[in-house]
C-alpha cells in the first residue's frame, strides 16, 4: 500500500516594518527608502498561516508632528528650524501664509530628518505664518504654527 503524505502547512511572514531612529539621521534617500520599503509606502506587517489563509495587513501610524519650530529673520528671509520628533516619516512639507490670508501654500517639502530651511521668497513689511508638517503614506501630523515679522 502506498501512502502520500500531505504537503506541509505554508507558512509565509513578510516583515518591511522599519523606523528610521536616532541612529539613522541622515539624508541617504537610498538607505531610507531601502529601510522604508521604497519610501513613500506605508510600512505595512504581512503574515499568510497555512493553506487558503488570506493575509492580515496593519497599517504604520503616522509621524510625529515637528516641535519647537522657530523663525528668526536672517540674510533677507526667514531662517526656520524645528526638531524632528518622529522617526518615521518620509517627508516634511513647509507651509506659510502671508499675515492676513486664510489659507497656507505650499512653501517646499524637504526629505525625511530635515530640521531647517531658509525661506528667500518673502517680502519686506510683512508678517508671515509658518509650519511643519510630518508626513508618510499614514498620515500626517501638524507643528505649532510661528509667525514671523519682516523689517
Amino acid at each position: 500500500m502506498l501512502h502520500r503524505r500531505s504537503a506541509p502547512l505554508a507558512l509565509t511572514l513578510t516583515v518591511l516594518l522599519a523606523a528610521c531612529g536616532e541612529d539613522h539621521k541622515s539624508t541617504d534617500a537610498t538607505t531610507h527608502a531601502g529601510t522604508h520599503g521604497g519610501g513613500g509606502t506605508a510600512d505595512t506587517t504581512t503574515s499568510t498561516t497555512g493553506e487558503g489563509s488570506s493575509p492580515t495587513t496593519t497599517a504604520a501610524a503616522p509621524p510625529a508632528a515637528p516641535t519647537d519650530l522657530a523663525g528668526d529673520i536672517l540674510e533677507g528671509g526667514v531662517h526656520l528650524t524645528w526638531k524632528d520628533a518622529s522617526d518615521n516619516e518620509d517627508n516634511f512639507i513647509i507651509e506659510n501664509r502671508a499675515d492676513g490670508d486664510a489659507d497656507f501654500s505650499l512653501v517646499i517639502e524637504l526629505p525625511f530628518d530635515s530640521v531647517t530651511y531658509h525661506d528667500t521668497d518673502v517680502m519686506s513689511g510683512k508678517s508671515y505664518v509658518y509650519r511643519v508638517k510630518a508626513v508618510n503614506a499614514a498620515g500626517e501630523a501638524v507643528s505649532d504654527e510661528v509667525t514671523v515679522t519682516l523689517p
